[in-house]
């Protein structure tokens, strides 16, 4: 795994209006620049958006993330997204890793759900009754 280092650049919170809604869809959209190489370390900037249906808020972080390969099987495939425009996926799930409890703080901020379902517990399986007898 490659050294990864993260840069907030603007961060915009906004909420439009606090009327009560009885269903609300959240999108969340991941924007990332091209790869490109400075020395030994490569760069690609990143915008993430949430918008809501209704549209009652929205909100945008924008940062750079900072890759340094340590060997080079990392090295051609971040060469390799260079050069195609497609950043490695492992990158794209560090920069989603790395923002979203950023946009789950902004958005209990702004008083919405966050862009991710809460974990359900799991549901404990009903108990048979068991009949009169030996096990």
């Amino acid at each position: 795994m490659p050294n990864i280092t993260f840069r907030i650049e603007g961060i915009r919170a906004e909420r439009y209006s606090f009327e009560q809604l009885p269903q609300l869809a959240v999108n969340m959209n991941i924007v990332l620049g091209k790869v490109e190489k400075s020395g030994q370390v490569y760069t690609t900037s990143f915008l993430i958006k949430l918008e809501y249906q209704p549209p009652v808020a929205s909100i945008e972080v924008k940062g750079t993330a900072y890759v340094t390969p340590l060997n080079e099987e990392e090295k051609k495939e971040l060469e390799k997204g260079a050069a195609t425009g497609q950043p490695p996926p492992q990158l794209l799930a560090s920069i989603y890793s790395y923002v979203l409890p950023l946009v789950a703080l902004l958005t209990r901020e702004v008083g919405l759900p966050p862009p991710v379902p809460l974990p359900i517990p799991p549901q404990q399986p009903e108990k048979q009754p068991t009949a009169p007898g030996y096990f």
